[in-house]
């Protein structure tokens, strides 16, 4: 077949191959697409509302392909941001202009009255943390199933532990998991893979845990142990002795498996 050999792919479907120590030397090739756009239109003369169109649909939107897989590091943001920033006050190589306004407060929503341009990083870690939402609600795709098998076989995606073998990915999805932990809860049906008193899965309390103390006599560790499965309801007298009494109201307000079908 007609097709060339090369000792090593640097890179495929758009994505680097080797990631090596040097992380910025790796991702400089998105720096270099950007500077191109934003260096042909520096010459031409546009109003703000031009700049922020062309910041928002090219120059912010370059990077979003590998950065909804791989985490860029933080002070290669920072430089795009740098780039993007002096172009759209006007600075260029010879001369800077003087910025008005810090980055951060153009990053700002549109709701609020900012340009609503991206903060990179966090746009990076959002996107890495929509990778890892993936991963715990389709349990039965590919990616889910591989990763799952390789890191995590005998536990839940929200508790898997780091390992010194893991790719760059898994340890990008990884670090961004934080985001998923702090706005998200356990949907209470059957409550065998929910632990009473370490997991979110009170959706009125604030933090989604229960404040009450476990017992040091109680047996009681998963919410299994609080339904009664042949009147599909829940214990109320156990729930009334265990916590909280505005906590064991919360919990026998819950819908339970048999009424959430």
């Amino acid at each position: 077949m007609p097709m060339q050999v090369v000792p090593v792919f640097s890179k495929y479907l758009g994505m680097p191959t080797i990631i090596g120590r040097s992380k910025r030397e790796v991702f400089n090739y998105i720096q270099d697409r950007i500077w191109q756009k934003l260096k042909w239109w520096k010459e031409r003369h546009l109003s703000y509302a031009g700049k922020t169109v062309l910041i928002q649909v090219v120059a912010q939107a370059i990077p979003t392909y590998i950065m909804s897989c791989l985490h860029l590091p933080k002070g290669f943001c920072n430089h795009i941001e740098k780039m993007v920033c002096n172009f759209w006050w006007g600075s260029n190589v010879d001369k800077n202009k003087f910025h008005w306004i810090k980055w951060s407060k153009l990053c700002t929503n549109k709701k609020k009255g900012g340009p609503g341009f991206r903060n990179l990083n966090l746009f990076n870690e959002a996107l890495l943390a929509k990778q890892g939402w993936r991963l715990s609600t389709n349990e039965n795709s590919l990616i889910s199933r591989v990763f799952k098998a390789k890191y995590h076989p005998k536990c839940p995606f929200s508790q898997a532990k780091p390992t010194s073998n893991m790719s760059y990915t898994w340890n990008n999805i990884l670090k961004a998991r934080h985001i998923l932990n702090q706005g998200s809860y356990w949907r209470v049906g059957d409550g065998k893979s929910i632990n009473i008193w370490s997991d979110k899965w009170l959706p009125n309390q604030h933090g989604h845990k229960v404040w009450t103390p476990k017992p040091p006599d109680s047996t009681c560790n998963l919410v299994k142990d609080l339904i009664n499965y042949e009147t599909n309801s829940w214990k109320a007298e156990t729930i009334n002795n265990l916590f909280l009494p505005f906590e064991a109201e919360q919990i026998l307000q819950i819908p339970t498996l048999n009424r959430m079908i």
